[in-house]
C-alpha cells in the first residue's frame, strides 16, 4: 500500500522523509534513540518502561509531547552543547510525525507504513521547505484550515499564533465570534465538516487514539482523502509552534490587538498590517 501522503501531498511526504533522515546527523546517535523511545512511549505506540537513569534528553522529550509550555531547556544545555537547537527541532519531527502517523494509521487503515531510509544531507536541520509545502495544499476551504490552527494555537499557547488572522479566512466569513468556539466546538453552532476537522485536530495534538471508528466513518463522508491528508499535515504544520514556544520565541508581532497573514504563492507567511479586536 502507499501512503495516504505520497499520493495526495507527494512534495510535502518527500520532504517529510528528508527531515527524518536529516535527524541522524543532526544529533548524536545516542540522544536521537533516546528522544524517538521516549516520544513513543509518551503517546502509547509502544510500552511504557522506565528510564535507566535521570537523563535531561528524557525530561525534556516527555515534557515536550505532553506540554511544550512547561519544558525546561536549562538541563538540556551542559547534556547537549551546541545541539541544543538541532534536538529541539528534531523533537517536533519525532513528535508530530509520529503523532500524525498514528491518527492517518486510524484514517487510513493499513496504508500507513514505515519509510524507506534514505540518505541523510549534510546541512543544519530546517523544516522551513516542509512548512512552506504544506501551505501550499489547497484542497480544505481556508475557514475550516483557520479554526484547526487556531485550535492548534491555543492548545500549544503560541501567543503569535493567538495574535494572527488569514486573511483568506477572513474572506470567507471568518470573525472572532466564530473563532472563540473553537475550543467548545462540541457544543457550537459550527458546521459539521468543521467539528469533525477539530476532531481530528484533537486526536493529533493531544490523543490520537481518540480518533473513534464513528469520527473515521464521518470524516470520510464529509471529507476526500486529499482533504484529510491536508487536515493532518495542517496541524502538523502549526504544530511548529511547540519550537517556538519551548525556546520562549513565540512573541507576538503587535503588542496589542491582532495582525493579518496570507500564505504567499510559495507558501511562505506573509505578516500584513494590524487588525483591532472587535
Amino acid at each position: 500500500m502507499t501512503d495516504p501522503r505520497a499520493v495526495h501531498a507527494p512534495e510535502a511526504y518527500d520532504l517529510l522523509c528528508e527531515l527524518e533522515a536529516d535527524l541522524d546527523v543532526a544529533l548524536p546517535a545516542d540522544v536521537l534513540a533516546i528522544a524517538r523511545k521516549r516520544v513513543a512511549m509518551t503517546l502509547g505506540a509502544v510500552p511504557w518502561e522506565a528510564p535507566d537513569e535521570d537523563d535531561a534528553v528524557v525530561d525534556f522529550a516527555e515534557q515536550f509531547v505532553i506540554d511544550c509550555t512547561g519544558v525546561d531547556l536549562a538541563p538540556l544545555v551542559p547534556r547537549l552543547g551546541e545541539a541544543l537547537v538541532p534536538f529541539v527541532k528534531a523533537m517536533w519531527v519525532l513528535d508530530l510525525g509520529l503523532r500524525t502517523d498514528l491518527v492517518l494509521g486510524r484514517l487510513f487503515p493499513d496504508q500507513v507504513t514505515a519509510r524507506a531510509v534514505r540518505p541523510a544531507a549534510a546541512e543544519p536541520l530546517t523544516f522551513d521547505p516542509f512548512l512552506c509545502a504544506v501551505a501550499r495544499l489547497d484542497q480544505v476551504d481556508p475557514l475550516t484550515t483557520e479554526l484547526v490552527r487556531l485550535r492548534v494555537a491555543r492548545h500549544h499557547n503560541c501567543r503569535l499564533c493567538k495574535s494572527l488572522r488569514t486573511r483568506a479566512a477572513m474572506a470567507a466569513g471568518g470573525a472572532e465570534a466564530l473563532y472563540e468556539q473553537v475550543e467548545s466546538f462540541e457544543s457550537s453552532d459550527l458546521s459539521a465538516e468543521q467539528k469533525v476537522a477539530l476532531r481530528i485536530t484533537e486526536s493529533v495534538i493531544i490523543r490520537p487514539e481518540s480518533l473513534d471508528p464513528a469520527t473515521v466513518a464521518e470524516a470520510h463522508e464529509r471529507f476526500t482523502d486529499a482533504q484529510l491528508v491536508e487536515v493532518v499535515l495542517d496541524i502538523m504544520r502549526n504544530s511548529a509552534n511547540k519550537v517556538a514556544v519551548a525556546f520562549g520565541a513565540d512573541a507576538p508581532n503587535v503588542s496589542e490587538g491582532l495582525q493579518v497573514y496570507d500564505i504567499a504563492a510559495d507558501g511562505t507567511m506573509v505578516f500584513g498590517e494590524p487588525l483591532a479586536v472587535s
